[in-house]
This record gives structure tokens, C-alpha cells and sequence, in this order.
């Protein structure tokens, strides 16, 4: 009994060193920085959040009742229309504030 004690007792302390070099750890994707939100209206889903220009042109999220009038503006189909900087980031709704995740 006493031999099988010191068998998983070694086991144990072998796993533990080979955890502790392996490196393992969470992988940070780059989302790059997230612009400042320019409105602090409430938000219940992301439809009521936009980008601060037209056409997916805007550079920071804002609730739509302060965004741009775009019903006049015909955009050229190139940029993502609810998208920030052409897309590179996405306008959503998030703890009833609107916020934008960029990629790097």
C-alpha cells in the first residue's frame, strides 16, 4: 500500500511540473483598441446603436438618437452600414450602452 501511495504521489508532482512548463495558458485574440462610446442613452437591443457617420464610415459608437441622419445619403455598398471604420469594427448593444468590438 505504502509502495502505491509513493507511485501516485510521484505521478502527481511529475503532472504538476509538466503543467507548470508547458506554458499553457488563455490566448488574448488582438481585437485591437474598442472606441469610446459617444452617447450614454440607454440601449435595449443593437439595432438601437450605430456608428457616429454613414455608410460604416464612423470611427465610435453612439445610440441611433444621436447618430447621423443617413435616410439621405445613398452609401456606396462598399462598407458594412451598422459597422465602424469599414467594417474593421461591429456596433452592438452591451450592458444597455452601445460599445463596438474591432478586430486588430
Amino acid at each position: 500500500m505504502r509502495r502505491t501511495r509513493s507511485a501516485s504521489l510521484a505521478a502527481l508532482v511529475v503532472g504538476a511540473v509538466l503543467a507548470m512548463t508547458t506554458g499553457c495558458g488563455p490566448v488574448e485574440p488582438d481585437f485591437g483598441d474598442s472606441p469610446a462610446p459617444l452617447s450614454n442613452r440607454i440601449c435595449y437591443t443593437d439595432a438601437d446603436c450605430t456608428g457616429n457617420d454613414c455608410c460604416g464610415l464612423g470611427t465610435n459608437p453612439t445610440h441611433v438618437e444621436d447618430g447621423p441622419d443617413c435616410s439621405a445619403v445613398r452609401c456606396p455598398g462598399t462598407c458594412p452600414q451598422n459597422g465602424l471604420d469599414c467594417g474593421r469594427c461591429y456596433v452592438f448593444c452591451r450592458d444597455s450602452r452601445c460599445e463596438a468590438a474591432c478586430q486588430g
